[in-house]
């Protein structure tokens, strides 16, 4: 299992999540802070803002959707996408610090996944591999499909954006060859 390095100077998400007593009545068993952190090891030296951060929202354990799930559906351990292939949805926040990725080239990687997210503050350029670029600001939504894509942010600020990551079938070329995963350090094992 990975190891997960807090970002202390990244604002945590509040997070409010519903369920129900024995007897079907609804409540909120969860209204906490969840804390940013990055899966790759912080160098001591390292300048915090220039540290992505991932937050888990919520990742579910197969699909239909069991609504009582495990409490693990809301740790920060269940950010790790090798076993997606059980069905899992994910939702996480991410931030995408200035300059990232290493000065400022953005790392390319591809999942076998359809991801919809919305630019929560800040903008980011969305590259494709054949160096396309798209820049996506605040309110603004994307849909990936299983792409070979990156994220870069040339702006002073830290971007977030929130993701939900659905399972997919590979991509595939039009004459039917699979198109591989990209292994993401830290978050693919």
């Amino acid at each position: 299992m990975p190891e997960y390095h807090p970002l202390p100077h990244l604002p945590a998400i509040r997070r409010v999540v519903t369920g129900h007593t024995p007897e079907g009545k609804a409540i909120f068993p969860h209204d906490d802070q969840a804390q940013l952190v990055n899966p790759r090891p912080i160098p001591a030296d390292s300048n915090p803002n220039t540290i992505p951060g991932f937050c888990l929202i919520h990742r579910t354990h197969g699909y239909p959707v069991n609504l009582q799930g495990p409490e693990s559906e809301l740790s920060n351990e269940n950010l790790a996408r090798g076993k997606m292939a059980s069905g899992d949805i994910i939702s996480e926040v991410i931030h995408i610090p200035p300059g990232e990725g290493e000065r400022g080239a953005a790392y390319l990687h591809r999942n076998h996944s359809l991801e919809y997210g919305v630019i929560l503050k800040g903008s980011v350029q969305l590259i494709l591999d054949d160096g396309v670029e798209k820049t996506l600001s605040e309110g603004d939504v994307f849909v990936q499909r299983g792409t070979m894509h990156g994220w870069k942010n040339i702006t002073e600020e830290y971007c977030r954006f929130m993701a939900v990551i659905i399972p997919s079938n590979p991509a595939k070329t039009e004459s039917g060859e699979g198109l591989p995963v990209t292994k993401i350090p830290g978050l693919t094992d």
